[in-house]
């Protein structure tokens, strides 16, 4: 009776020896577990602070949107490009976004729209110190969006969180950022190039570069038809948008019809001069949207959009108030189809 005793009690200890060890390894792994979710946290704070495209602010749903009493679903098969120019001369130089261009390639549609926007919009942009700590959204110039990029890859980054945040939140896909240094390089795709000159807002540059006139523009003199304005007259920006306009339609016209002549070696000059350009556009991207622009509907007369608004001397720069009812309207149109119609 006593060896039963002895047995028992035996295989009793073992039991609880065993369980006991179990349960060392589940607190154990459990351990593990948390160390390597509170790394995992550490971690991402830390390229949180670095790459401020990590940071993922909550935004409301793009994919439906409600206007004068109609429900409207987000258009997929848009893409969109956003093209930049800044004004830095310098490698080391961030500089602002002189000009803003949103091209939509519209693949139901097979068309192309574009829309012009204002360095001086007054819209939310996110703002860093100079420690790069994340001081959230503020009201600002929308040409400073890029200059608080810390590289030229996240001053695109968060340009594109920018407009895309006053555009209703609609997703932008693509980038692409030239300085002054590149835009003889992407202007040498065409060679020379024929505009029409919009406004008078260049005589003091060149006396015949008057409203009217055609002009042939080179590798060499197209920083001087696109970048001056006169900082002392109200809104010259005005101005110089229209010869954006002006000069990016005919650069269009060109690559289209150069594509039709010749389309591999097009596409080699385009790809070159990409390489000068902070992107996310691959060769592969360039090929396909080659052959968009080649078949592609644009009308620069109904296609080219350019936001209406007011015009406001603010404190110490021009400042531009966006329409907010016609934005809405435009994005509705331009991005969006009735819920019944899809």
């Amino acid at each position: 009776m006593e060896a039963m005793d002895t047995t028992n009690t035996t295989n009793t200890t073992k039991k609880k020896k065993r369980k006991n060890k179990r349960k060392q390894k589940i607190l154990i792994s459990f351990i593990i577990i948390l160390l390597l979710v509170c790394v995992g946290i550490g971690i991402y704070m830390v390229l949180s602070k670095e790459n401020p495209n990590i940071v993922q602010t909550k935004e409301a749903d793009y994919h439906t949107i409600s206007y004068e009493g109609e429900d409207y679903k987000y258009n997929t098969s848009i893409v969109s490009i956003l093209v930049l120019g800044t004004d830095s001369s310098k490698e080391d130089e961030q500089g602002q976004a002189d000009t803003i261009q949103l091209m939509l390639l519209n693949r139901e549609t097979e068309s192309i729209q574009v829309i012009a926007l204002s360095r001086d919009i007054m819209t939310e942009i996110r703002m860093f110190d100079v420690a790069r700590n994340d001081l959230g959204w503020n009201r600002e110039h929308l040409a400073l969006a890029y200059a608080y990029g810390d590289t030229k890859a996240t001053g695109c980054i968060l340009t594109n969180q920018a407009v895309s945040k006053l555009l209703y939140n609609v997703p932008i896909n693509f980038y692409g950022a030239m300085n002054i240094n590149a835009l003889s390089e992407v202007h040498n795709v065409v060679g020379e190039l024929t505009v029409t000159v919009p406004n008078n807002s260049l005589e003091s540059v060149n006396k015949s570069w008057t409203k009217g006139a055609t002009v042939t523009l080179t590798k060499d003199n197209v920083e001087q038809f696109l970048r001056p304005r006169n900082t002392s007259e109200k809104f010259s920006n005005n101005d110089r948008m229209q010869r954006h306009e002006a000069y990016l339609t005919a650069y269009f016209d060109k690559i289209r019809e150069m594509l039709q002549n010749d389309f591999d070696k097009t596409l080699e000059k385009l790809y070159y001069a990409s390489r000068s350009m902070t992107t996310n556009i691959t060769l592969k991207d360039i090929q396909v949207f080659a052959q968009m622009a080649l078949t592609y509907k644009f009308n620069p007369e109904t296609d080219y959009y350019i936001l209406e608004g007011d015009n406001v001397s603010g404190e110490f720069h021009d400042e531009f108030e966006v329409d907010q009812e016609y934005l809405k309207s435009l994005v509705v149109q331009l991005f969006y189809d009735k819920e019944e119609e899809r």
